[in-house]
């Protein structure tokens, strides 16, 4: 199970919580600065933004780099960076950028030979090898036949991607997928893992970033028709985890041996 950890906040939770991972993706970028989740943030911006949640936590990250940049050689350069910043996975996408995320059905995304491309030039920057990298398809979701996704899949596998995330199958299909990769795959979920498990998959990211901005909502509009928040109040992060997460008191003691305090 990976929760989406949009912020550093959330990854410490994770890592009280005794969650093994965390998925950080372009998506909490897209938050961060209210836009669409439409890829229209640039690679940089996103690898900028994992680099900087990675450096202040030691729970292992899936990092998303997008489509890499577009060219395989600019793709080189992002997985070396996100690899130098901590991830313990990279993903990349087939996407074209804003064209692809915007487009409908049959939405033309990037060129097998392309996609294959950018697995090979991540496999050749990463330097540890127990670094995955992750090919992401949304080919199905878009509408691509299912054989030219498994034709795809077959080339990234053999271009050396270590797991996938295949948009837009169901889990019967997911099915099937593992049964011809016999590779890690990941999916989308907000049921039980029970569910996927029983499928063959091996890992799901959860949206739960989402609710800390609903809660937040949920508290201005009790603030606009009462003048408080005693409602939203009761969803507050309870005092003595605040407290863990920002190691309050690992940092007073630090502040006391330097004569700070």
């Amino acid at each position: 199970v990976l929760p989406v950890v949009e912020s550093i906040m959330l990854t410490r939770l994770c890592e009280l919580e005794g969650f093994k991972a965390g998925f950080m993706g372009g998506s909490g970028m897209a938050a961060r600065n209210a836009l669409p989740n439409t890829s229209i943030q640039t690679v940089q911006e996103v690898i900028d933004y994992e680099v900087q949640g990675m450096s202040n936590t030691d729970l292992p990250i899936l990092a998303d780099g997008e489509n890499g940049g577009g060219s395989p050689i600019v793709t080189y350069r992002t997985v070396q960076q996100l690899e130098r910043g901590g991830a313990a996975v990279v993903m990349l996408e087939d996407s074209t950028g804003p064209e692809s995320e915007y487009g409908g059905k049959a939405v033309a995304m990037a060129a097998q030979e392309v996609m294959v491309g950018r697995i090979k030039a991540a496999v050749d920057a990463r330097k540890d090898h127990d670094m995955m990298i992750l090919a992401r398809t949304d080919r199905p979701a878009k509408g691509h036949s299912e054989q030219e996704v498994f034709d795809l899949l077959g080339a990234l596998s053999a271009a050396g991607a270590d797991a996938f995330f295949i948009s837009g199958f169901t889990l019967d299909q997911q099915q099937k997928a593992k049964g011809i990769l016999k590779k890690p795959l990941m999916v989308g979920s907000s049921g039980p893992a029970s569910d996927w498990h029983a499928k063959g998959v091996d890992m799901a990211f959860y949206h739960i970033d989402n609710i800390g901005i609903g809660a937040m909502y949920m508290a201005l509009k009790e603030i606009k028709a009462t003048g408080k928040f005693t409602e939203a109040a009761k969803m507050q992060l309870p005092r003595d985890i605040a407290a863990k997460v920002i190691n309050q008191q690992e940092w007073l003691a630090r502040a006391k041996k330097y004569g700070v305090v």
